[in-house]
This record gives structure tokens, C-alpha cells and sequence, in this order.
């Protein structure tokens, strides 16, 4: 009798941590919480397991009830609990540590830490270029004026962007989306596609000095950095929030020393080619600052949808 009600414990003891997990993502779900752990293509798959759980903790007190529904007399069949009170409060607090976190700790993240600890990235097209992927890019050319547009006509211009960028199998689709950006008077670099048009850009920098760009972001500074430089960046996520790295662009302007960190900035300034430490990077110079209040997710996620309809 006295191993049963040793079960009963064990099912109730287990059936309160299922229940706190599914309780969590609840809770995450209704404060938004959860865009600060995973991207939203797992959300689905998240809320369903906060079900599952749930349903595994109504499992668990069904059992531990039925040794007081059975009137059956004991048989003294049942295996003995062996292990001590010890081994299982470790056991139990591996479960009950992390659940306990999860709701005593804020969900807020600092750009500006996470980028201090894994490093900052000002190359957005590096993983192209490390994978051979390098555009073929020839002497600038000066572009052509509106009048001479008119006289060749559309195609002539559209033959003069293919000219201009040229990628190689690897970024065939990043030559023809920085062909749409530029086109365009200013290129925003907003949340949607944010890393594609930013590696498009950084791919053809050369082609894009002195176009005009727009991009938002925390403030970051690196140390050793002037006064009249900052970096802003955002958190790029693939899947959650242990694959997140921080993504930036050089800003150059003469108040950028009047914006702390992790202040959250909208910034337009010319695109330039500079160098930083030692690596050729894309600064912003001449930008205009201004403050923005913070997005309710740090992060920007991959472009789901069709690579054609970005830089439209």
C-alpha cells in the first residue's frame, strides 16, 4: 500500500511539470513572448505540443487515481521504488529548473549583449562568397541618363542592369533582386526579406555606391569605434534563438555619438564602400538618424514567400 501512494506521489509530481510546461506556452503565446525563442514557422508545432503535454498530464493523474479505483486485493506484484529521495528530487529538478527560469526571467533581448558575444557581421553576402559564390563584377560603369533610357528604350536598359550585375549559379537570384532595388529611388531594407536584400546589396556594393538606403536596427558600437560611427543592426533567426546572429551596416554621420546602444534607429544615408579592420565592408555616410520604438520581435526571419516579388 505504502509503494502505491509512493506512485500516486510520482504521477501527480509528474502530471504538475507537464502541466507547467503547457501552461508556459500558453503563456508565451498570449504575451507574444514565444517570437523571442523560435521563428513563426514553428509556432503551429509549438501550441500542438502545448496540447500534447496537457494531455500526457491527464494521463498521468488517471494512473496515479486508479490505485484508489481498483478494488482489487494487492498482490504484491508491483516493482518496488528502489531509488532514493535524492535521486529523484535531481531527477525531477532537471525538468522543474528550466520551467522555473522560463517564468522568473524576462523575455527581453539586448541586441547590443548578444551581439558583443558573438560578434557583429558587416559582411551579409559572406556565405555566398565563401561558397565560391562571388559576383563577377566589372570597373563600375557611369549609369545612363533618363533621356538616354527613353531613346533605347526599355530593353536597352534592362540589357545595362544584366551588365551590371552579373552573379555567378550561386547568386543568379541575388543579381536579378539587385536589379529590382536598383531601380528604385531609395532601397528600403525592411523586415520582409531584410537579409536577402541586404546580401544583394552587400554582393554589389560597388554598383550601389551613391544610391540611397534606408534600413532600422539597434544601435551597436564596437570598441575603438568614433564618435561619428555606429553599427546598425538586427538579429536574423533561422530557427530559434540559439541560431541567432547579428547583422549590420557601418552608419557614418556627425550625431551618431548622441545614440546609446540598443537604441532602436531608422537611418538613410548614401551607400559607400569602406574598409574595417582590415575587411572590405558597406557603410551608410551622411545618414539621417532618427529614433524608432521597438519592434515587438528582435528579430527577422528568412523570406518565405517567392524570391521574384521581393525589391518590387
Amino acid at each position: 500500500m505504502e509503494d502505491r501512494r509512493m506512485y500516486a506521489f510520482h504521477y501527480f509530481f509528474r502530471a504538475a511539470i507537464l502541466c507547467g510546461f503547457s501552461f508556459y506556452i500558453v503563456y508565451l503565446v498570449k504575451t507574444g513572448g514565444l517570437a523571442h525563442y523560435l521563428a513563426p514557422r514553428l509556432f503551429p508545432y509549438v501550441k500542438a505540443s502545448a496540447i500534447a503535454l496537457f494531455v500526457l498530464a491527464v494521463i498521468q493523474i488517471y494512473l496515479a487515481l486508479q490505485p484508489a479505483a481498483n478494488s482489487e486485493p494487492d498482490c504484491g506484484c508491483e516493482p518496488v521504488i528502489r531509488k532514493s529521495k535524492l535521486s529523484h528530487g535531481a531527477a525531477y529538478s532537471l525538468f522543474l529548473l528550466p520551467l522555473l527560469l522560463g517564468f522568473l526571467l524576462p523575455d527581453r533581448v539586448t541586441g547590443s549583449d548578444i551581439a558583443q558575444v558573438k560578434g557583429i557581421q558587416l559582411n551579409a553576402s559572406n556565405l555566398q562568397k565563401q561558397q565560391g559564390a562571388e559576383p563577377q563584377e566589372k570597373p563600375a560603369e557611369k549609369p545612363k541618363t533618363s533621356g538616354e533610357v527613353r531613346q533605347g528604350g526599355e530593353q536597352t536598359d534592362e540589357s545595362r542592369l544584366k551588365e551590371m550585375f552579373k552573379g555567378s549559379r550561386f547568386t543568379e537570384e541575388y543579381a536579378k533582386l539587385a536589379m529590382r532595388l536598383y531601380r528604385n529611388e531609395t532601397i528600403l531594407i525592411g523586415e520582409k526579406g531584410f537579409m536577402e536584400k541586404l546580401t544583394a546589396v552587400d554582393l554589389f556594393a560597388g554598383r550601389f555606391a551613391g544610391k540611397q538606403m534606408e534600413i532600422s536596427g539597434f544601435v551597436y558600437r564596437e570598441e575603438g569605434m568614433p564618435q561619428n560611427r555606429f553599427v546598425v543592426a538586427r538579429l536574423t533567426m533561422q530557427c530559434c534563438s540559439a541560431d541567432a546572429s547579428p547583422y549590420g551596416v557601418i552608419v557614418e554621420a556627425p550625431d551618431a555619438g548622441s545614440y546609446p546602444k540598443d537604441t532602436w534607429v531608422t537611418v538613410k544615408g548614401t551607400i559607400r564602400k569602406s574598409v574595417y579592420e582590415g575587411k572590405d565592408v558597406m557603410k551608410l555616410e551622411g545618414a539621417v538618424i532618427r529614433k524608432i520604438k521597438e519592434p515587438s520581435s528582435p528579430y527577422v526571419y528568412p523570406y518565405a514567400g517567392d524570391f521574384a516579388d521581393l525589391g518590387k
